[in-house]
């Protein structure tokens, strides 16, 4: 291994422990309690040290949503793969995002963090710039030319999340072609009403679980319904 090589290896393995005691920190404190003086302090390192592997906050708790995405969309993938009908695929997709809520909570929680508009996310996706097309098999899609510029880690979570998609959209389309779901039904529609359900159900607020509980109604009735109502739309 070339001197470049080993150097290049130990910045990656520095920056992987400095973003694992962020992690620590930020599911701890929350990501607003959470400094990069404290992080440093907690890694040994200056401050300035700190800001030759990580630019800002930001790009340390991207980091972190980045872990949990990956995750996600392994747990998504691997399930649905398993599956021969798009209907087996579609119950399978919501199983496996059930699963990564429970067996994940923090991760969960940082995603949603991600996602609350408590960052900039929008001036990323959307601009008054020209717009590069990118081409699938499935699907085309506008990406502004901004977006090209952004973090690394912000472009592999919305690569990420845009595979979990079309992984759900797939399905439906299969479901369709096979018969098993109705005709008419759009499949990106669908989709979006789906992955709406299972991020916002994930993370109902507490109130909300009280009102239910009081009425009688306790959480995993409620999602189990909820998800036979949802059904009742597609599904012959």
């Amino acid at each position: 291994m070339s001197v470049s090589n080993w150097k290049e290896r130990e910045k990656e393995q520095r920056r992987d422990d400095i973003l694992d005691i962020a992690e620590t920190l930020f599911f701890k404190k929350g990501y607003d309690n959470v400094s990069m003086s404290s992080i440093a302090k907690e890694v040994g390192l200056g401050k300035s040290t700190l800001y030759i592997y990580f630019d800002n906050k930001e790009e340390l708790f991207f980091g972190v949503v980045l872990r949990g995405v990956t995750i996600l969309s392994t747990m998504i993938e691997e399930r649905v793969k398993k599956e021969s009908t798009g209907l087996k695929k579609i119950i399978g997709f919501k199983k496996a995002y059930n699963k990564f809520i429970k067996a994940y909570p923090e991760y969960f929680q940082a995603y949603n963090y991600f996602q609350s508009g408590r960052f900039d996310l929008a001036n990323l996706l959307h601009s008054d710039s020209e717009e590069i097309m990118q081409e699938n098999k499935f699907y085309s899609i506008p990406i502004p030319s901004n977006f090209l510029n952004a973090n690394e880690s912000i472009k592999k979570i919305f690569k990420l999340r845009e595979n979990i998609f079309f992984t759900l959209y797939k399905s439906i389309k299969l479901g369709i072609a096979e018969r098993t779901i109705k005709s008419y039904v759009d499949p990106l529609k669908i989709t979006s009403l789906q992955i709406l359900i299972c991020e916002n159900v994930g993370n109902m607020p507490f109130d909300f679980k009280l009102i239910l509980e009081a009425q009688g109604l306790d959480y995993r009735k409620f999602t189990k319904d909820l998800d036979e109502f949802i059904s009742q739309i597609y599904i012959k």
